[in-house]
């Protein structure tokens, strides 16, 4: 298994699991229950993964937060908010986006 749903994926609000066996196999596609932020630094990485892909990660990976995934999980211009716990908001307009940016608020 590979790390899960990193390849550029459309973003419509409808989370689900981007996990695959191979890089060639496609995505499990499942709904997804999870995301997963792999790391947030150099290059913030993120993954949706369904129960039984999470349960498969945590046996092979680190990853740096995770959180219930929900709809805006899988929007464009998401931000992950680095709070306990996490979640992901979606900036109301581009003021927040930069502001978001500048307070190191990795985009999910």
């Amino acid at each position: 298994m590979t790390i899960p749903g990193l390849t550029p994926t459309s973003r419509v609000g409808d989370p689900r699991c981007g996990s695959r066996d191979t890089d060639d196999s496609p995505t499990c596609g499942a709904p997804a229950a999870w995301h997963v932020a792999w790391h947030f630094k150099p290059e913030a990485k993120f993954s949706l993964l369904c129960d039984q892909h999470l349960a498969e990660a945590q046996t092979k990976f680190v990853y740096a937060d995770r959180h219930p995934a929900e709809i805006v999980c899988d929007m464009p211009g998401t931000g992950w908010a680095r709070e306990d716990p996490s979640f992901c908001v979606i900036p109301s307009d581009e003021f927040d986006r930069t502001l978001l940016e500048s307070r190191g608020v990795p985009s999910a």
